[in-house]
């Protein structure tokens, strides 16, 4: 039997009317002006599998919105799956709203997906007609009684911000101006550089330096060779580099140099960069060189050595990108 909904915000729905202490709970408490959606609490509408029950979730009592009606539940709802014979198939879990009856009606209901981990293209979505309220992803695996690992897609609002937990929630998010944080990361959907709208977010790129032949990571607890790029456009670099083969021949000193990598192209610096790494100390002072947009070995990282070292071996050759070596990309 399906919970019951207490709803406000149906033209029709007389019983249950928008009082002034409503009213103000509704643009406060579960503040329906501030996104399309949302849920008030942690653990309100929070889907999770039933124990021994096959292909079933259980949704936790709580209070939500979307499009300018607010509901309540008061008690669990389960919901059983049909079942799936091949893979791995991803059913959406929403709360469908109908503004078509003659009193408007909300439900938790149950879009069936397909293979890919993604909310499915048959979702409804037009408000005040008929509208579903994502709130999770499902995994139904062919054989298993339980589901697979639920992914939350609510979302919760509150005074100009929206918090999601999972980056798939951003599919139901997509409007001009949305700004939206998951983890510690601020997704916000504006236009590209092309014009076309799209999601941008503040994580940094990071990118590994491309290692030339007779190079490779260092290893021995080091990070790999990286660049990373940050939203502000400052780039940075770091890792360390290490042999491929048995020893590396610095055969020439300063200024010949050796090119050890390449950055990505997006991480490219305006002028030549140059950084006094920690090196190997038979090479005596070391130099890094990073070329820029527009020249002739863009990309590129080159060392140059004061002394000539000739053959160092593996075990005594290293190059530490430390230091705060960053720039501003082109």
């Amino acid at each position: 039997m399906p919970v019951e909904f207490i709803s406000r915000g149906y033209d029709t729905t007389s019983d249950k009317p928008y009082t002034e202490g409503f009213w103000a709970d509704a643009h406060s408490i579960k503040p329906i002006g501030s996104a399309r959606y949302g849920v008030l609490g942690v653990n309100d509408w929070k889907v999770t599998p039933v124990a021994g029950a096959d292909r079933t979730v259980s949704i936790a009592p709580g209070h939500g919105f979307g499009c300018g009606v607010t509901d309540q539940t008061v008690a669990n709802e389960t919901l059983q799956f049909d079942i799936n014979t091949t893979g791995t198939r991803y059913d959406l879990v929403v709360v469908r709203r109908d503004w078509t009856p003659t009193a408007g009606v909300s439900k938790f209901d149950i879009v069936k997906g397909s293979a890919s981990k993604a909310i499915p293209g048959t979702r409804k979505s037009g408000q005040g007609v008929e509208d579903d309220q994502p709130i999770a992803l499902v995994p139904i695996v062919a054989g298993q009684t339980q589901p697979g690992t639920i992914i939350d897609l609510r979302c919760w609002t509150s005074n100009g911000g929206v918090i999601a937990k999972d980056t798939l929630a951003l599919g139901y998010l997509a409007q001009l101006g949305a700004c939206v944080l998951i983890g510690s990361t601020t997704w916000r959907y504006t236009f590209g550089t092309n014009g076309v709208a799209g999601w941008v977010s503040d994580a940094p790129d990071s990118k590994p330096i491309a290692l030339s032949g007779g190079y490779a990571a260092l290893g021995a607890g080091y990070v790999a060779p990286y660049t990373r790029k940050h939203a502000d456009g400052l780039v940075f670099m770091g890792g360390a580099i290490g042999a491929s083969g048995s020893s590396v021949n610095v055969d020439q000193a300063r200024p010949n140099r050796f090119k050890v990598g390449e950055i990505d192209a997006a991480h490219l610096p305006a002028g030549i960069e140059t950084f006094d790494p920690i090196a190997t100390e038979s090479m005596g002072k070391v130099f890094l060189y990073v070329y820029p947009v527009g020249h002739a070995k863009a990309g590129w990282v080159e060392f140059e050595a004061t002394v000539a070292a000739g053959v160092i071996p593996k075990s005594a050759f290293s190059i530490l990108l430390t230091g705060g070596f960053s720039w501003v990309a082109a």
